[in-house]
């Protein structure tokens, strides 16, 4: 059977035998919005759980809207001029209304890279301020013994109102919400505190799980102290296309739409399989090898113990920050990437090492990706020219008979087998 994998802004192909495959693993579709725009100002004037955007903002208040950075599919070039829109209906100058981009610890866009992001129109008249997380306000401690520490920009205002998308994440549950403020726009302390050793390490922080998930329970707690006020997130199908639009209290309109997300993507499987193929959504989610790692886990999920895993990502920028690359490349297993980080933090993106540290001490991985065959194999990963060759590579190491299971959608996707979901 074949089938077709997005892989940057193309695809791939994999022809799988018909007698090993177990199933191919899609989200539910969801048609798109007939209108966007109306979408978008329907739910701006109905919101959940508060009054009308434009009975919320007033004159001389002083507006900051955060935004997704570019590893993100959030279309903050289409949610943006309905928002802000609203948002002078209610009365707020324009030169009072600040756009602040949610990198967390991700590198900054130059201005070219801000117009790709948020359109020409939106960054030539708004102040388009890029997240530093030198500059934040220390606002208290979390209940976690975490650091509330958020960009002073967000501290100052008046009304903050963060945009976003909501989809599965491999360890804070989901995306969207409070995610804007906690890791988008917090301080290095506040999220190494966060994306901590022993958060990552909890059997909670999975992707599909919050009322328990440490990271997304304290993550809640910088948001509210942060005043983060108002949420406009939305849903996406394959296509990057609207299908849902939910608006209001960040933590409502927020749950609203995981509801509507966990539908969409739960998806329930009767075996683990000895191979499992999968992507990182195309772009821009196969960026770099750094986001891929989140195809790879939510892979893990169906894959037995000793498994083989297939990874279609572009990876296009490469392996991603620095530090992913040297702490993998400078160790000699994935337990002794564990066992630094567990003695050593705060180490550099820490928690991305840290899950793939622990996917390979279970799982063979193999790689179709653009980085460099030898990087690979230095961060212990197999790089496979073609997809055909990754599976002939894992025929040879689980058998001939392998069970194959496929997730084209990668991330996207939270098979439910060996884990429970809320």
């Amino acid at each position: 059977m074949i089938i077709n994998l997005p892989y940057g802004e193309t695809n791939l192909e994999i022809d799988v035998p018909e007698e090993n495959l177990l199933c191919v693993l899609r989200t539910k579709e969801r048609p798109k919005v007939d209108d966007e725009e109306e979408a978008i100002l329907e739910s701006l004037k109905d919101p959940i759980g508060t009054p009308p955007l434009v009975d919320l903002v007033d004159r001389g208040d002083e507006v900051t809207v955060v935004v997704d950075d570019n590893t993100r599919a959030c279309p903050d070039d289409v949610l943006l001029p309905p928002l802000l829109d609203e948002i002078a209906r209610g009365g707020v100058e324009e030169e009072d209304v600040k756009i602040l981009i949610a990198y967390g610890l991700h590198p900054h866009l130059d201005e070219e890279g801000q117009i790709d992001l948020l359109g020409e129109e939106i960054v030539k008249e708004y102040r388009v301020i890029n997240h530093d997380p030198k500059e934040t306000v220390r606002l208290g401690t979390s209940s976690r013994g975490v650091p509330i520490e958020v960009n002073r920009h967000v501290v100052e205002s008046d009304f903050n109102i963060s945009t976003g998308f909501i989809e599965p994440h491999l360890f804070a549950g989901f995306s969207g919400g409070r995610k804007s403020i906690m890791p988008g726009v917090s301080s290095r302390e506040a999220i190494y505190g966060n994306h901590g050793f022993k958060f990552i390490d909890d059997p909670k922080s999975i992707p599909g799980c919050y009322g328990e998930n440490p990271v997304y329970l304290d993550s809640l707690e910088h948001s509210k102290a942060a005043d983060l006020n108002f949420i406009l997130n939305v849903l996406l199908n394959q296509e990057k296309e609207i299908t849902k639009v939910v608006s209001g209290d960040p933590v409502k309109a927020h749950l609203e739409g995981v509801g509507l997300v966990k539908e969409e993507t739960f998806m329930e499987v009767d075996n683990n399989a000895d191979i499992v193929v999968t992507t990182n959504n195309g772009a821009p989610l196969d960026l770099d090898l750094y986001q891929t790692v989140k195809g790879i886990y939510h892979a893990s999920l169906v894959a037995r113990e000793g498994g083989v895993i297939i990874s279609a990502s572009e990876c296009g920028d490469g392996v991603g920050p620095d530090s992913f690359e040297d702490l993998h490349r400078s160790s000699s297993s994935p337990q002794e990437i564990i066992e630094t980080i567990e003695r050593e933090e705060p180490l550099g993106v820490q928690w991305q090492n840290q899950i793939l540290a622990e996917l390979q001490k279970h799982h063979k991985i193999l790689l179709k990706c653009e980085v460099d065959d030898e990087i690979l194999k230095d961060m212990m990963l197999e790089p496979v020219d073609t997809l055909e060759e990754g599976l002939e590579l894992a025929f040879e190491e689980v058998g001939k008979d392998a069970d194959i299971l496929v997730m084209p959608e990668g991330p996207m996707v939270i098979p439910n087998v060996r884990c429970g979901r809320e």
